[in-house]
């Protein structure tokens, strides 16, 4: 389900919800009940129960992320292709959109270069190639690839960033078991501590066999807030954080971690802004690429369970400064930038939908991107609870009408 609000120059605020119609949710629909399991179950529906072409085959969700690009709003799932939906949340179409078929799926979290409107997304896979990457236009054609990246088996690879001139993915040693996943013989996924960290930087325009590989101790991201070019360095703000690991877990505390990728001695180093277990890094999307100050990240107090967090921090990269606001009994999870009208870079407003953990209604609030810990300088109650959700994206929408919806 995509969750929107929508604000207008008058101040006022609509909320809509819709689901995405994809072929797999209107065949549950029409039967009533689930018809595929959790995305870490192996089973898969046969002809007694859903028509071909669905039988035996991966449920398809756009249920991750949403962007916009090229014309178009795209639902986002893992490794599929995402699904068109319009402004207003409908869904658009019977199919996924595949750019002509030239596309059979893609990750979750693309990359968007403010500079050129380039779009550079990849997918990895549970048969070769399990590694590929491509570039869609500013005009939403594509203009390179699909291209393999020469990897060994399929690794689970959630997120991964871009620079002015290289694509950045981190191969971490989460592997998926093919047989396992079909027969139900063993863990879908495996954690493998022998194997390190191995980080392919790949050159965005030139061939894909100019590529380097990198390598370091074994840590597992899901999310990366930005990466950008600092002479010979490659840098990347993130959260070291993992919590589906099977066999011995890696790094699960969550620090807030600046890595270095030295191109011309091969040397990775990090450093450590804040231990805390954080996670949800994100910028000013027009920095993305290019070097920022500052980043936030979800964190959280003490006694709250997995996947909850109720504390915003905001990371000075530059100084160290860590500024925080604590939402108490109100948990969320990706906070979202929105740029202030004609602003500078890093100059706006965090939002993000919330839920009151104790009374299970939600609102969604606006606080000032230079004074975090002052707290909300707006709130919308919502007429329906908002489950915690993954991402979401902020969108200049001047050409929609609130007031229509």
């Amino acid at each position: 389900m995509l969750h929107g609000i929508w604000v207008d120059d008058e101040g006022r605020a609509r909320y809509r919800n819709r689901i995405v119609w994809t072929p797999y949710a209107r065949l549950e629909r029409e039967a009533g009940k689930a018809l595929w399991a959790g995305i870490m179950t192996p089973y898969l529906p046969g002809p007694d129960t859903v028509p071909e072409p669905y039988a035996k085959t991966f449920k398809q969700s756009a249920f991750i992320n949403i962007i916009h690009h090229g014309g178009r709003w795209l639902a986002l799932s893992e490794v599929d292709p995402p699904w068109e939906v319009s402004a207003e949340l409908e869904s658009v179409g019977d199919s996924p959109f595949t750019w002509d078929g030239r596309i059979e799926g893609m990750c979750a979290h693309p990359r968007i270069d403010p500079a050129t409107g380039e779009m550079v997304i990849f997918r990895y896979n549970l048969v070769e190639p399990y590694l590929v990457w491509a570039t869609i236009a500013a005009d939403g054609t594509v203009a390179r690839g699909p291209e393999p990246i020469e990897v060994d088996a399929c690794y689970m690879i959630h997120d991964f960033v871009i620079t002015a001139t290289y694509a950045v993915f981190f191969v971490a040693p989460v592997v998926f078991d093919l047989d396992a996943l079909v027969t139900g013989s063993g863990p879908v996924l495996a954690w493998k501590p022998d194997l390190p960290m191995r980080i392919a930087v790949v050159p965005r325009t030139g061939p894909s066999t100019e590529l380097r590989w990198f390598e370091t101790d074994p840590f597992w991201a899901f999310h990366f807030a930005n990466a950008f070019e600092d002479g010979d360095d490659i840098v990347v703000d993130f959260s070291k954080f993992a919590f589906f690991a099977v066999g011995p877990a890696p790094d699960q505390s969550g620090a807030v971690t600046r890595l270095r990728i030295n191109r011309t001695t091969g040397a990775v180093t990090s450093t450590t802004f804040d231990d805390r277990l954080t996670e949800f890094p994100r910028i000013d999307d027009r920095l993305q690429g290019a070097r920022h100050r500052h980043f936030t990240v979800s964190a959280k107090d003490s006694g709250l369970g997995m996947g909850l967090f109720n504390v915003l921090m905001r990371i000075d990269a530059e100084t160290g400064r860590v500024e925080e606001w604590n939402s108490g009994d109100y948990v969320f999870d990706e906070v979202v930038f929105a740029p202030a009208e004609g602003s500078i870079s890093e100059v706006g407003y965090f939002v993000t939908f919330r839920t009151d953990r104790k009374t299970l209604v939600s609102d969604w609030v606006v606080l000032d991107a230079q004074d975090i810990a002052a707290g909300p300088i707006a709130t919308l109650e919502l007429p329906f609870r908002v489950p915690l959700g993954l991402h979401g994206n902020w969108f200049g929408c001047s050409d929609l009408n609130p007031a229509e919806l």
